[in-house]
């Protein structure tokens, strides 16, 4: 409300007629007009409380002209996911304090200590930051001391593990394989790329197979695997594995009996070529190793015509 100046401030309610021209001065340094951006931003005494917050983080500032435009630039000042959200918290507890300050010197003439408002804004930023991260290790007396805590915070429940390829066992060959769907359902595409034991790429395949949702365009990225596996007789007799990012997918091949009907041909192709092999495993991965088959088959949304090398 007070970025769109519809909080009703002293110059607004003068203008609604409900207070007197003679009464707009700011009621903290009584010499200007109370306006929005005035008694939230401008006030030589609050323009010291941002001052105190900005140099608390540990950042350099020049003032904007308006709330409206300080509130527009907030966000690019900082960087971090969980930074950038404790300090978007910290400008509107910075803003909702400042109000609450003036309304309390106005309707219960109280006198005004900046110490303890300091103190006000950065309890209510740790307990709105614990709202969202009950795991925040730091304490509102912590973050009066130093925000150093704060800046470099992480929670590591909630970070991803980094996943890495793992190669097959000797004399086993990896196909990780990948589908692309714009859309549910819309222009699909596949990839895959076979590797040994050492990492070295093998083969390789990219192609357009229509309007598909993402489930069936990785399923037809694992019967295209096994059907090119089968296709080359070097590979016959051994350990194949067909490695997806799809658990939908890895489910269906590990368990027959939640496989969907609809696509019983799919899995029949791969029935009739499966004893070409001398075992043939489906295993799960997280996208960060399946990126390779991942751009293949978001190349292949695009293709026109069949892309497949063996190297």
């Amino acid at each position: 409300m007070a970025i769109i100046k519809k909080i009703n401030t002293r110059s607004i309610l003068i203008r609604r007629g409900i207070l007197d021209i003679s009464a707009a001065a700011c009621s903290i340094c009584l010499a200007e007009e109370e306006s929005v951006d005035h008694i939230l931003l401008h006030c030589h005494k609050h323009w010291i409380v941002w001052s105190k917050i900005i140099n608390w983080w540990g950042l350099a500032w020049c003032c904007p002209k308006n709330l409206a435009a300080l509130f527009s630039q907030w966000d690019s000042l900082v960087y971090g996911k969980f930074q950038k959200k404790a300090w978007l918290m910290l400008f509107f507890s910075v803003a909702w304090s400042l109000w609450l300050h003036r309304n309390d010197v106005i309707f219960k003439q109280t006198t005004p200590n900046y110490d303890t408002l300091f103190i006000l804004i950065i309890t209510r930023l740790c307990f709105w930051i614990k709202a969202i991260e009950p795991d925040f290790s730091y304490s509102a007396s912590d973050l009066l001391r130093s925000a150093e805590g704060l800046l470099r915070w992480t929670n590591s429940k909630n970070q991803r593990v980094v996943v890495v390829w793992s190669p097959p066992m000797i004399n086993s060959f990896k196909w990780n394989v990948d589908g692309s769907s714009l859309g549910k359902p819309g222009p699909s595409g596949i990839g895959g790329v076979l590797r040994n034991h050492n990492g070295i790429i093998l083969g390789i395949f990219s192609l357009s197979v229509g309007i598909l949702d993402s489930n069936v365009a990785e399923l037809k990225a694992v019967v295209k695997a096994i059907e090119l596996s089968a296709s080359n007789c070097r590979l016959h007799h051994k350990h194949i594995i067909i490695e997806s990012d799809s658990a939908n997918v890895i489910s269906w091949m590990n368990n027959p009996h939640n496989r969907p009907w609809r696509h019983h041909n799919l899995f029949s192709s791969i029935q009739r070529v499966a004893s070409c092999f001398g075992s043939l495993t489906f295993t799960h991965s997280l996208r960060e190793s399946n990126h390779t088959a991942d751009h293949m088959a978001k190349q292949g949304v695009f293709r026109n015509t069949e892309f497949v090398a063996w190297l």
